[in-house]
């Protein structure tokens, strides 16, 4: 259980909740004419969150790792009752937790909300998210996903959740209508049970700027008693079909998809300063950074003479890039609401024998992690010659990946990144970058 601390915190949270979600319509995006923010994350077309009920063994044992291998997230709503026929696995479903998983309620003992009375309700919500954020670390339980697509009473789920997925069969609105019934598509053998149907509810989403909410339960039938199972094959396949529209298709966890929505709506972007080769930028809301900490996607006509950019924000690197045509030009970037100012530093071309960007590497390179032996902290660095999506992650001696430290476009340059392994035993790691076709890893020595 939490300590009173933890429990005041909990109850001003959602005090605060409540009145997010009772004012949520009066709260309105302001922008400063020369930005827009993107509909999804990287100005893709369409959202996608692949959602998984009652905690069936082959959701971690098979589900998990796959997503893993075409670098997604997926969210896991989960029963907590020790008495429910698949007892959670919190070893396991933390372990997804801590590479990006969302840990989500399905409920305390699987209960159809609409036979329970409001107070009922409430042990339900509250016991259930009580119970995840006890046994889960790094992530806190913001949404619930309704057993039996029942609804219960809605002004009181949004005093504990950020939203609720129930299960209509209908692509979402970029800006829902109710965060406390987001329909989504029951996959398997009751639903969605080919990969082209699935695939077709995606192109729905993409042709309306919507978010497809998927809704599986057991994989491969091998799970007794597993409702609506689906074959790997099929959810494989459109995973690789998601991978390869990756300007259309925004894979994300259904909780992540919720932040990014409610920011979006509520963000005010600003420019507080300009120069030759640099502009800052306010990003904010109203909602406070404590739970919305998802980075929105934002561009802004590219100043006539720069050629790259880099964004800086809080002293870090955020993602950036350059889009558009040569005669429509965007400087895009990722920038976290009321996460500081956003500096945006721009380089031009300089002729020097041939065109070529300034201080910018010509070749790619992993450098060696220092200090090496460590414990638990280190920094990695790494070279960059070309804009480009850049995978930086960490093995232990079997394989198996531990660690994500970098999943997303980079500017060409010099970079480095720290890695934290408080929760890895002492041993041997591989750390591995790929970059294009720029594939090498390093050995690393952790001593605890």
């Amino acid at each position: 259980m939490y300590d009173s601390h933890n429990c005041n915190c909990r109850r001003l949270w959602l005090v605060i909740a409540s009145l997010l979600f009772l004012s949520v319509e009066c709260i309105s995006q302001t922008v400063n004419d020369t930005y827009e923010i993107a509909p999804w994350q990287g100005f893709r077309s369409a959202a996608i969150s692949y959602t998984f009920d009652d905690n069936c063994p082959n959701q971690l044992g098979i589900a998990v790792p796959m997503f893993d291998q075409f670098g997604y997230k997926l969210t896991l709503f989960t029963v907590t009752s020790p008495t429910w026929g698949w007892k959670a696995d919190w070893s396991g479903l933390q372990k997804a937790a801590s590479e990006g998983h969302e840990i989500a309620s399905h409920t305390v003992t699987h209960a159809n909300f609409s036979t329970l009375a409001d107070s009922a309700q409430k042990t339900e919500l509250e016991s259930s998210q009580d119970t995840i954020n006890v046994h889960i670390a790094g992530q806190r339980c913001i949404t619930i996903a309704y057993p039996y697509c029942a609804t219960g009473n809605s002004a009181m789920v949004a005093n504990y959740y950020l939203a609720a997925r129930g299960c209509s069969g209908q692509v979402v609105s970029k800006t829902p209508a109710d965060f406390m019934n987001i329909s989504s598509f029951v996959c398997g053998n009751q639903g969605l049970n080919t990969s082209t149907a699935m695939e077709s509810k995606a192109d729905e989403a993409a042709s309306v700027n919507g978010w497809c909410v998927y809704l599986m339960h057991g994989i491969n039938g091998t799970e007794p008693g597993a409702y609506s199972p689906i074959s790997q094959d099929t959810i494989l396949a459109t995973l690789q079909y998601m991978k390869n529209n990756p300007q259309k298709f925004w894979v994300a966890p259904f909780g992540t998809v919720t932040k990014y929505i409610r920011e979006r709506n509520s963000a005010s972007v600003s420019e507080s300063s300009s120069s030759a080769d640099s502009v800052v930028v306010q990003v904010t809301d109203k909602l406070g950074s404590g739970y919305f900490d998802v980075p929105l996607t934002i561009r802004r006509p590219l100043p006539e003479k720069w050629d790259s950019i880099l964004v800086l924000q809080n002293g870090g690197t955020m993602s950036s890039w350059i889009s558009g045509t040569d005669t429509a030009r965007y400087a895009v970037f990722e920038a976290v609401p009321n996460g500081g100012n956003v500096t945006i530093v721009g380089k031009t071309r300089v002729q020097v024998g041939v065109r070529s960007l300034p201080n910018v590497p010509s070749t790619f390179a992993l450098y060696q992690n220092y200090p090496n032996p460590f414990n638990p902290t280190t920094r990695i660095g790494f070279r960059i010659a070309d804009v480009g999506f850049v995978s930086l992650k960490v093995y232990d001696t079997l394989g198996r990946e531990v660690a994500t430290l970098v999943n997303r476009r980079e500017n060409p340059g010099y970079h480095t990144v720290s890695f934290n392994a408080a929760g890895l035993s002492s041993g041997v790691y591989f750390y591995a970058i790929q970059a294009g076709s720029f594939n090498i890893s390093r050995r690393m020595v952790l001593i605890k």
